[in-house]
């Protein structure tokens, strides 16, 4: 096999090809790049030199302390080097603080995901994707599938699966191709779940004891949806809320090892019970049981709670009953291209109008 790869150069391309296209899932038409482009031939957006107009704009914020939404909109249409990423970052922020936040235009968090993305600043755009407080950039299905496409095509499930689980905090289920994707890049994340670890707790080294009169004292709140920063957390709810809305094999299977990732213990406990007596035929993937086996084994360093060693033992009793032997893998694989056929040209010209 080596020696027919070292001689035939076109047969080594030919299998580069093919490998790489079962990696994708999404096509080259469906990001829209001609269209996409095409906007800078806008009478509009030729009218203004970025360069100039940030020096314009941020000049009105330090002066005026307000910005048009409008404007930024213009400055991030327009906007094509990546020198230029610094200046884009600093509008965001001036436009948020504004009272103009409130009227962005859809158009502009389109265009901020793309420019990031399309200029290899990936370091940059989780940081705008996950500090929604300070940039207020949200993204719009075709985003979400395409930055989600692009990371599986890469091998980065962790930033794959920190965009499904964006989707998953704004309760979005609207897009079969999200969520098709999203439970994709999740089960693929926790092949090698250190590639996302959890953000260190803040350090407070002043020594100096500072008092500040207050008003009243507000006690300490976690709202468990948007305060999760924990990686098992995040992948673990998204999966148990995609995998809700499919009420299938698979989606019984999402539900499952997303509750236990998530410390749903209870949750997951009632769950098991209700398909025991409900559900005829397979209620779940085989494979399953030993993923939760693993996941387990990272999770848990110290001594699992009562609670977890219960569900255990429910776990074991559904293991007992009928289940589907077939490539949970596989079945996540196909499940994402059915999505695609379903919602691939809907989309791509859902797109198009937005892009005019």
């Amino acid at each position: 096999m080596l020696k027919i790869f070292k001689h035939s150069s076109k047969a080594y391309h030919g299998f580069r090809q093919t490998v790489v296209q079962k990696r994708s899932f999404l096509s080259e038409a469906y990001r829209c790049e001609e269209a996409w482009k095409a906007r800078l031939q806008s009478p509009l957006l030729q009218k203004f030199k970025p360069e100039d107009l940030f020096v314009t704009l941020d000049h009105k914020y330090n002066t005026a302390g307000k910005v048009s939404a409008v404007d930024i909109d213009i400055f991030a249409n327009s906007v094509e080097g990546k020198h230029q990423v610094e200046e884009l970052m600093i509008l965001l922020q001036n436009l948020r603080r504004s009272a103009e936040a409130a009227n962005i235009l859809d158009s502009t968090h389109h265009a901020v995901i793309r420019y990031l993305l399309d200029n290899d600043c990936m370091d940059e755009l989780m940081n705008v994707l996950y500090n929604r407080l300070n940039f207020g950039i949200f993204p719009d299905h075709l985003s979400y599938n395409i930055l989600m496409d692009t990371y599986l095509k890469r091998k980065d499930y962790a930033s794959a699966a920190k965009v499904a689980a964006l989707s998953m905090l704004q309760e979005d289920q609207e897009n079969p191709i999200t969520n098709a994707l999203s439970i994709y890049a999740c089960h693929k994340y926790l092949e090698n779940p250190d590639t996302w670890q959890k953000p260190p707790e803040p350090i407070e080294n002043s020594k100096e004891e500072i008092r500040v009169r207050v008003a009243y004292l507000r006690n300490p709140y976690f709202d468990d949806h948007f305060d999760l920063t924990d990686p098992y957390d995040l992948v673990g709810k998204t999966l148990a809320f995609q995998g809700k809305a499919m009420n299938d094999t698979l989606g019984r299977t999402c539900q499952l090892r997303g509750l236990i990732l998530y410390k749903k213990y209870q949750d997951a406990s009632k769950l098991i019970k209700q398909w025991l007596t409900e559900v005829k035929g397979d209620i779940v993937y085989n494979e399953i049981f030993n993923l939760i086996e693993k996941d387990n084994k990272n999770m848990y360093k110290e001594e699992a709670p009562n609670e977890f060693k219960q569900l255990m033992s429910e776990v074991n009793e559904l293991k007992q009953k009928d289940s589907c032997k077939d490539s949970l893998i596989e079945a996540l694989e196909n499940n994402v291209k059915c999505a695609v056929d379903k919602q691939h040209d809907v989309d791509i010209n859902e797109q198009l109008q937005v892009i005019k």
